[in-house]
């Protein structure tokens, strides 16, 4: 499952280190593009580019001699645990008071500084729009920007002109781009007008020395000490109680799985669950305008031989999984039919970008993504069957020191 883990958080690595890179380059700092610009511009091209070719691409759930999860003779592929007897250990996590005073001082006492003007070291909520002979250029636009003034993450003049300006106020920036400006050429040496509106100036405060007053100018609710530290105590028990919950069903999936036995894995699912996490990992690299290989190699640095044959392990890891839990199923009389994958796919479709269920379930892949719902279901059952004891986390803590 580590493996896993560590595949599926490429795209993040890869992500990190475009943006590490950016920030290493000086001229790169000055651009006035967002990265969330930059993303949807790119994916947008990259995927009128790579229709054909994943389309094109054999299907292995579309193979004639395909089987079906739900059609297999489970007991000749899987022995279960006995998972009626099984107890497990999970992590809750500490509520005390040093807890709740760190999610306080950074969830609750941030606001927005409305009565007074920007100033060196600020970070503003920015609007802005950028013209050149009054028709805007690209990657000049965005909204809800964070910008820290000083931080010289614009081109000469854009910090320092909002320096005094209200929130709320819109101030236009008359500016020239540098005479050797590397992300955009075009824009070298170019006059330039941009609107910029201030929302906002982000402001914080620390719960040990908060006072009404204070907590009031940053146009928050709280009224009192009091009052914030119940929200804050709320909050971090009911985070607490979230993070239990998933740290049980995690436990409760490792100790069945690895308590169980397989008997053998069909490789043809092996297969299909490669190609629909390769076809994933094809479409987030096409994103950066990278193949498969090169995007790998910047993201981990992966050979693809490696990648292979971690991936490889991982969809096993993974097949072996859904062996169990559809055993579980069938033993607990679990039954989730066609239908009701239909509708739940319908129901979720919008939610993820999809015109419809269908669409859905052919980019997931038909057998992950009911098991994705057969795994729910299963889930929910073993919470009600699987005793679980809870561990503090400083006692786990103390015992792995």
């Amino acid at each position: 499952m580590k493996k896993k883990l560590a595949l599926m958080c490429m795209a993040c690595a890869v992500v990190a280190s475009m943006a590490a890179c950016g920030k290493s380059d000086k001229d790169t700092q000055q651009t006035a593009q967002t990265a969330e610009v930059q993303e949807t511009e790119t994916g947008a091209a990259s995927e009128e580019g790579t229709d054909d070719e994943t389309q094109s691409q054999e299907r292995v759930g579309e193979r004639e001699d395909y089987v079906g999860l739900q059609d297999l003779d489970i007991e000749e592929y899987i022995t279960l645990a006995d998972y009626k007897n099984m107890q497990v250990s999970a992590v809750r996590p500490a509520v005390d008071d040093e807890t709740i005073t760190q999610y306080i001082d950074s969830e609750l006492l941030v606001g927005k500084i409305m009565d007074r003007p920007v100033q060196e070291g600020d970070v503003t909520d920015i609007d802005f729009v950028g013209k050149r002979d009054g028709v805007a250029f690209e990657g000049g636009t965005a909204a809800g920007y964070k910008l820290t003034i000083g931080s010289g993450g614009f081109i000469p003049g854009f910090e320092d002109g909002l320096v005094g300006v209200m929130p709320g106020e819109t101030v236009d920036l008359n500016l020239t781009f540098p005479e050797k400006y590397d992300p955009n050429p075009d824009l070298a040496g170019q006059e330039v007008v941009f609107s910029v509106k201030v929302n906002s100036i982000e402001g914080t405060a620390a719960y040990e020395t908060v006072t009404p007053e204070e907590m009031a100018s940053l146009g928050l609710s709280y009224k009192t000490k009091e009052e914030v530290w119940e929200a804050g105590k709320a909050a971090v028990e009911e985070r607490a109680e979230e993070t239990f919950t998933a740290n049980a069903r995690s436990a409760v999936v490792q100790e069945l799985v690895g308590e169980s036995t397989a008997k053998s894995i069909p490789e043809y699912l092996v297969e299909e669950e490669m190609q629909n996490y390769n076809l994933y990992m094809e479409s987030i690299a096409a994103m950066y305008g990278m193949e498969l290989e090169a995007f790998v190699s910047a993201a981990g640095g992966f050979s693809m031989e490696e990648y292979d044959s971690q991936t490889r392990e991982m969809c096993t890891e993974i097949v072996k999984q859904y062996l169990v839990i559809e055993a579980v199923a069938r033993a607990e009389g679990i039954e989730i039919t066609d239908e009701m994958i239909r509708e739940q796919a319908d129901e979720e479709a919008p939610e993820y970008g999809y015109a419809s269920g269908d669409a859905l379930i052919e980019e997931a892949g038909y057998t992950t993504y009911r098991m994705s719902i057969v795994q729910e279901a299963v889930m929910e059952r073993l919470m009600e069957i699987v005793s679980v004891k809870a561990q503090d986390a400083q006692e786990t803590q103390a015992a792995e020191s």
